[in-house]
């Protein structure tokens, strides 16, 4: 076993992820001047996102994609650009996790109540990937505590495909009599978000002898989550673009150092990308019919949250 394996049995825990934060992040290499420092590490994460159609103020359809137990390969960097500015940025890779899907139709504009179903807890992750960079300004320090704040930039995308499954349908006239199943492996529905998200973060880090507490804040705004639907058993792939929508992200750890280069932590946090509407482009993927518009008939969130614990440091 691996060293970075090895760290990670030691980190093993629950992890409900905004995925920079969910990795037991080691250092690999720090300049002699302590400037700059580079940084990588394996981790679990879980995502979630939420899919919509509507028809005017009648939501047609709504599709819940989530992952859980991902594992998250991060690497990252920091540099201090003079005594009070710097600079940070990460990438990370998530493979794997328990993957589930369910799609709900409302087809019964008369009646609240569903009227077809799918699930589908096969459902497998495609491709995650996430990137950040922020500058980061100190606006005060101490012995014993400091604050900063910067502006920020996270880009995110993720894919899911949806593969075997089970449904319930309302047929014409009859309310969720038609029940089946199709085949393990069977393409169903594949979606993938595309989230650019700038923010404004505001960080703190405060020490108490061996245990320092942190934590931070970010607000900004996703310029707009793009999606691709494909539904391959009806040959349609629909493009959606969102309207600009509220992001808000925190974080908050204890790190207990119990030798030099050794730590126990604690960390939890939480980020949301709220709901909003846009337009819809339909495709028809065997080009038999011209592609079609709708607008505002589209909708979409995204929403993480993580807790985690365990040792890191430099063995």
């Amino acid at each position: 076993m691996t060293k970075s394996f090895a760290r990670i049995a030691l980190a093993a825990g629950v992890a409900f992820c905004l995925p920079t934060l969910a990795s037991a992040e080691d250092t690999i290499f720090t300049s002699p001047d302590g400037a700059f420092s580079l940084y990588g590490g394996i981790g679990l994460a879980n995502i979630k996102a939420d899919e919509f159609v509507y028809d005017g103020s009648h939501k047609v359809s709504e599709l819940n994609w989530e992952t859980k137990g991902m594992v998250l390969y991060t690497l990252g960097a920091d540099a201090q650009l003079d005594k009070n500015w710097k600079i940070k940025a990460a990438v990370n890779i998530g493979t794997g996790g328990d993957g589930h899907m369910v799609d709900y139709d409302w087809m019964d504009y008369s009646n609240s109540d569903w009227t077809d179903r799918s699930i589908h807890p096969d459902t497998e992750l495609a491709h995650y990937f996430s990137g950040s960079i922020e500058i980061d300004r100190e606006v005060y320090s101490n012995d014993t505590t400091n604050f900063s704040v910067g502006p920020g930039f996270r880009y995110t995308d993720v894919k899911w495909d949806a593969v075997g499954g089970s449904y319930i349908y309302s047929t014409t006239g009859h309310f969720r009599d038609d029940v089946g199943s199709w085949p393990d492996g069977d393409p169903g529905i594949s979606y993938q978000q595309k989230i650019p998200v700038g923010f404004l973060a505001v960080n703190g880090e405060h020490m108490i002898g061996a245990l320092t507490l942190s934590g931070g804040l970010q607000g900004g705004l996703s310029f707009g989550i793009d999606d691709i639907d494909d539904h391959w058993k009806r040959d349609l792939r629909y493009y959606d673009s969102m309207g600009v929508a509220p992001m808000l992200a925190a974080n908050v750890s204890a790190d207990y150092k119990i030798t030099p280069s050794a730590s126990l932590y604690l960390a939890g946090s939480f980020e949301q990308v709220f709901h909003r509407r846009g337009d819809m482009k339909i495709v028809d993927t065997t080009g038999a019919t011209a592609d079609s518009y709708e607008s505002d008939s589209a909708g979409a969130s995204y929403q993480a949250m993580s807790i985690s614990f365990g040792l890191k440091g430099t063995f």
